[in-house]
Order: C-alpha cells, then structure tokens, then sequence
C-alpha cells in the first residue's frame, strides 16, 4: 500500500477529528484524549443520535482504508468491531460491489480497511490482490508502466496472504502464476501454475470473491 496509492490526499478534506466529552451516550466509549473522525457533510448537517455514529463508523473506516498507518488506528478497529460485529463482512461486501462496478481504487481502500479489522479473513487478501492486479494491467495498458508494476507487486503478496491463510486457494496460485509470468519472473510463475494444478480446480463460491481469476 506504501509503495503506491491510486488516490490523492484530497479525501482529507472530507473528515474531521473532534474530542467529544467522554459520556455513556457513546455507543463504545474510548480514552478521554481519544478524537472522533466524522464525515464534514454529517457535523455541517448536525446529524445527530444513530446517524451521527453511523456517520463516525463510516468515517473510522474511511480514514482507515486511505491512511492504514494513522496513529489510532487500533482503536478504530476497537471501536468499530465493538459498535458492529458484522463490519467486516459489510465492508467487504461494499468492496465487492466497487469491484465489480470497476471502481478499483474505491474496492482497494475498502479491501484494505477489512483487511486491518480482521486480517485472518483469505478473501480479504485475496479480493484485494485481485484489485490490484485490474488496476496495475489497467496502468500498464496506459503507459503507466512503474506504477502499473508497483501494483502486481503488491497483488502478488495479497494472493501469498490469501494462501497462507487457506493454503486450498488455488485461485491465487493461478493469478500468481499470471502475474510472474507478466513480470518476466518466468521460473516463479511455473511454480505457482504448478501448486495451483495440484490443490485442483476448485469452485470459488463465496460471494466475496468477485473475479474467479485476472
């Protein structure tokens, strides 16, 4: 993600971070010198109650999928998972949905976010491989070449995350395949055509899959 970000930093003029009185109204209560990101459309707006939290959950993970190494991070995820155990599937369905709309730089940053809220879930990494291999073609196709190539190097290690994970993944040893092959890494490619070939054409059906393959 460090090495290349398809996005600007205009998305920081979207978010604001107040200190809000620690009080038992908040639905997961944090350290008093703990700031809220909030949406500046929902503070202008003085969207309150439900909607205002929803507006911080939504916030938390924005922030999240744009700038992974913010420094509260980890009481984003605190935060997050504590006010919606189901976040990581949300979000990773609306990754899907930006994914499959070819809106690749949105699905990566909500990949992203998943990821860093639950980083034990293969189809994160995988999803998130997948989105940087369309967007890295995509560049290459454009003339685009390093930045093309900074993307298929960090699909290739989102589909090595996936495989640790779940090591019958042969989806990922075929896109690895494709992407080293790609790159001129011929001897590693074959390596991983050969794995994929062994674990055996398996069906991928869960729905937070969106491409069987680049």
């Amino acid at each position: 993600m460090k090495m290349y970000q398809p996005w600007n930093d205009s998305w920081q003029y979207e978010v604001i971070h107040i200190l809000l009185p620690h009080q038992s109204s908040a639905p997961v209560e944090m350290g008093w010198n703990f700031t809220y990101p909030v949406f500046l459309e929902a503070v202008n707006k003085g969207v309150k109650g439900e909607a205002f939290w929803n507006a911080v959950a939504g916030a938390m993970v924005y922030v999240m999928g744009h700038q992974p190494d913010y420094v509260q991070i980890s009481s984003y995820v605190y935060w997050l998972n504590q006010y919606n155990p189901s976040i990581v599937k949300e979000v990773i369905f609306d990754g899907v949905e930006q994914a499959t709309q070819n809106k690749l730089e949105k699905a990566i940053w909500l990949f992203q976010a998943a990821i860093l809220l639950d980083s034990d879930i293969p189809e994160s990494h995988y999803n998130l491989g997948l989105a940087f291999s369309h967007l890295g073609l995509n560049l290459i196709k454009k003339k685009q070449k390093e930045e093309g190539k900074s993307c298929l190097k960090q699909a290739a290690q989102y589909f090595k995350n996936a495989l640790e994970l779940d090591s019958s993944l042969n989806l990922a040893c075929y896109n690895l395949k494709y992407i080293y092959h790609h790159m001129g890494i011929v001897d590693e490619g074959q390596k991983y055509l050969e794995k994929g070939l062994l674990l055996g054409i398996q069906k991928q059906n869960s729905p937070e899959v969106y491409k069987e393959s680049i």
